[in-house]
């Protein structure tokens, strides 16, 4: 057998072993997963022979060589050299979703369990129907369901992650700031803890791929301008979601009447127009498509607070350490190391200006 196949069957095996430990339909998900990654990772092709092919369009060939790129960046700046992205699943064409769920006036998050990455707020699905099927019966228990596509996956180290065709359009900076993004989870992952994971690695994504750019292109250069440009509208965006957040929590938490409750949660959710309209974003028009892509709810916003929190700590954190990001992640590592809570952990390692 070869060492490929190997792999494939341990992840099979992995998926049944796990699936005794968990409820009747915890144990189908599992295996219906591992089924779905093991024929996703059988298509992989080795970037290298593709590359040495000559079987691929000048397009295809300039975005795997981006990655191979992105990579080696990452290593040179101490990120762990993994081989996730070394091979390109160009035949595997199904649609992974995301599906999250919260109660109507909670963000309190609905969350599995599953051996090795412990609790998580969402599931993945490698078929609309499984997603579909998964988003009737959370609503059928009375919780709001979010449900959304996503174009990358990560196994978090455990096996060698492909290049799927919808990463083959990205932008420059998207593949930079994603594939860092994740040899970030591959350096640094706490078992337990998904909103700190993705929140480190996001500020790890970003300000790498930031220096990406610097390196690739210099200081001065339009590339670098563009992607700083985007970059801040984002920041703004985000602004007016922690916004929105804080007071829909705040009106959660409250001692309103129910029915008071949802009549706020109705007209916080219909400000979002006007709370772009009146930001400093400099391409509305993009944000405004953002808003009103699917309906927002508790589930889509407690998402966003999963790939974004403690961002005043990170960027104090990040400050104190002139910005080296290797030197970051050993501070992080030592900050919440036999820690109970991560966040608290890093909240009392800084000083927020």
């Amino acid at each position: 057998m070869s060492p490929r196949a190997r792999r494939l069957g341990f992840l099979l095996a992995a998926g049944l072993a796990a699936a005794t430990l968990l409820p009747s339909c915890g144990a189908r998900y599992v295996v219906v997963s591992a089924v779905y990654q093991a024929e996703m990772l059988a298509r992989r092709e080795p970037v290298d022979d593709l590359l040495a092919s000559g079987t691929l369009s000048a397009g295809e060939e300039q975005r795997l060589r981006l990655f191979q790129e992105v990579k080696a960046f990452g290593r040179d700046i101490g990120l762990s050299a993994t081989d996730n992205y070394s091979g390109y699943s160009r035949t595997w064409t199904r649609t992974i979703w995301n599906v999250s769920a919260c109660p109507p006036l909670s963000f309190e998050p609905r969350t599995w369990w599953f051996p090795i990455v412990g609790t998580v707020p969402y599931l993945g699905y490698f078929s609309n129907e499984e997603a579909h099927t998964a988003r009737v019966r959370l609503q059928a228990e009375g919780y709001e369901v979010h449900m959304r596509v996503v174009n990358a996956y990560s196994t978090l180290g455990w096996f060698k992650d492909p290049i799927l065709p919808a990463m083959m359009s990205w932008t420059e900076p998207q593949v930079a700031e994603t594939v860092l993004h994740e040899l970030a989870h591959a350096t640094l992952w706490i078992p337990g803890s998904v909103a700190f994971n993705e929140s480190f690695a996001n500020v790890v994504g970003q300000a790498a791929g930031d220096q990406f750019l610097v390196h690739k292109y210099g200081q001065d250069s339009a590339e670098l301008a563009l992607a700083r440009e985007a970059d801040a509208d984002w920041l703004a965006f985000r602004a007016i979601l922690q916004g929105l957040y804080a007071e829909l929590d705040a009106v959660y938490t409250g001692s309103l009447p129910e029915t008071e409750k949802s009549r706020r949660k109705e007209e916080l959710y219909a400000s979002l127009d006007d709370r772009v309209l009146a930001s400093p974003i400099s391409n509305k028009a993009r944000y405004l498509q953002v808003v009103r892509t699917q309906a927002w709810n508790n589930p889509r916003l407690m998402q966003f607070r999963t790939y974004n929190s403690g961002e005043e700590e990170f960027a104090a954190l990040m400050a104190a350490c002139d910005g080296d990001i290797l030197t970051f992640i050993t501070r992080v590592r030592e900050i919440t190391r036999g820690q109970h809570d991560p966040f608290a952990a890093l909240r009392a390692a800084v000083t927020v200006p």
